[in-house]
């Protein structure tokens, strides 16, 4: 690698060190903060609602508890489907979305069922229609009864629910949806579903605790609770477990959250007899995929946040991509041979999210090679082949397989390798516990 690429490399890992500081962190919110109060400001949270999104369904049904229970102005703004530069495949992101809002609902006291996978866009314009007219007191109520509508394919409740409404042409709604997708932009995110609050954004139900950790810390909560969210078990717990089960993970070197789940599945294994079968694939930019800035920065301060609430370490971050991912990847036949695959993408991924090492250099290579009691001898006679791409594609082909794109996708076999479940990202290692807890129960 040519000595400006390690510079560029260096120059970015700094930078990024700096701004995810928890004390730079700290800093902006002192200031927006006190910009507020010289304001004379209420606590602004925007809400971002996306009428054809499953997430905006669920979190619509907690907009009025949580006006209730912080001392907020909540302002809705009803937004468009994202842009292609943080959806590269469309129609599994719109398949996944709808299984798994359909499976978390119930253990939040949610609801959402539904037997489409695409609603028909003159329905999503009525839709749009009605709630870009809707005042702002009322928004709440009206999005759920829209969101009931839609999702139920009662097009006869959607038309009664216009009824009460003031028309706009389909060009005001193009120009209305236009203007807020452009806000939404500035807030810093791409999707519906999101809670805006003061230069920071928060997707779905799974982010709210962290606005509202936020909120509290401000004094802006009215009672004296944690969340207006807690999720119920579905089962008894107590109850043995059976073994014989596997989960495939899949998962890239360059995902942030990949290395976010490796801890929690390694302290996972240690409390279910399951068999994990490590996956790697290629990241999804160097699979062809684009990603826009917006999305690119709202992972990685998500991605803190999450591991300080987890307590892993994170930050330091050497971007991998490129070199370093194949470099990793042409040990891992040999690392799997030797049974440790898991201790070597765990020390891999820490050493390049959390410790600044660079993942293309042989000497980080070999001290990873190293910690995890292999031999750097024997492990560097395997460095640089190329028998690892027809592995990774099989991998890719896996994945695809099951609906899914992005990374960590976690597949749950029963003792016949029959697929129980299939959940993607960090957030749903807990509905793999409960899965197997309902199959042992």
């Amino acid at each position: 690698m040519l000595p400006i690429d390690w510079i560029k490399l260096e120059l970015r890992r700094r930078i990024t060190r700096s701004i995810l500081d928890p004390r730079t962190r700290s800093r902006i919110r002192a200031k927006r903060e006190r910009k507020r109060k010289a304001q004379n400001r209420p606590h602004q949270v925007y809400y971002l609602h996306q009428v054809d999104d499953p997430y905006s369904h669920l979190c619509c049904q907690v907009l009025d508890q949580l006006e209730q229970s912080y001392d907020i102005e909540l302002i809705p703004l009803v937004v468009g489907a994202p842009p292609v530069s943080s959806t590269p495949e469309v129609a599994m992101l719109k398949d996944h979305c709808i299984k798994d809002a359909s499976m978390i609902a119930p253990y939040y006291g949610l609801h959402f069922e539904t037997n489409k996978t695409r609603i028909q866009p003159e329905n999503i314009k009525i839709a749009q229609a009605i709630l870009l007219t809707t005042k702002q007191e009322s928004f709440a109520k009206i999005a759920q009864e829209v969101g009931e509508a839609l999702w139920g394919n009662d097009l006869d409740r959607l038309k009664a629910l216009q009824k009460n409404k003031a028309m706009i042409s389909n060009e005001e709604i193009f120009k209305r949806i236009s203007e807020n997708n452009r806000k939404q932009k500035q807030l810093g995110h791409y999707f519906g579903g999101i809670f805006a609050y003061e230069g920071e954004c928060y997707w779905n139900i799974d982010r709210l605790p962290f606005l509202e950790e936020r909120l509290i810390t401000l004094g802006a909560n009215k009672f004296n609770r944690p969340s207006i969210l807690e999720r119920t078990p579905s089962t008894d717990k107590l109850q043995p477990i059976i073994s014989g089960m596997t989960l495939e993970v899949i998962f890239s070197a360059r995902s942030p959250y990949s290395y976010l789940a490796l801890p929690q599945l390694i302290e996972f294994r240690k409390k279910f007899p399951v068999k994990i079968v490590y996956r790697p694939i290629l990241p999804m930019v160097m699979r062809g995929m684009t990603i826009n800035k917006e999305k690119q920065l709202y992972i990685v301060h998500d991605c803190k946040r999450v591991a300080e609430k987890k307590g892993i370490p994170f930050g330091n971050i050497a971007d991998p991509l490129g070199k370093a991912v194949e470099r990793c990847y042409s040990l891992f036949q040999h690392v799997q041979e030797n049974g440790k695959e898991e201790e070597y993408f765990n020390t891999f991924l820490k050493a390049v999210w959390a410790e600044g090492q660079h993942g293309y250099l042989t000497k980080t290579l070999k001290n990873i090679v190293e910690k995890i009691g292999l031999n750097w001898k024997e492990a560097k006679t395997k460095l640089d082949n190329n028998e690892w791409h027809q592995i990774i594609e099989k991998n890719r082909q896996v994945l695809y397989a099951q609906g899914k794109w992005g990374v960590p996708t976690m597949i749950l076999k029963n003792q016949n390798e029959e697929t129980v479940l299939s959940v993607w990202g960090q957030d749903r290692i807990w509905l793999i516990e409960e899965e197997i807890h309902k199959m042992n129960s």
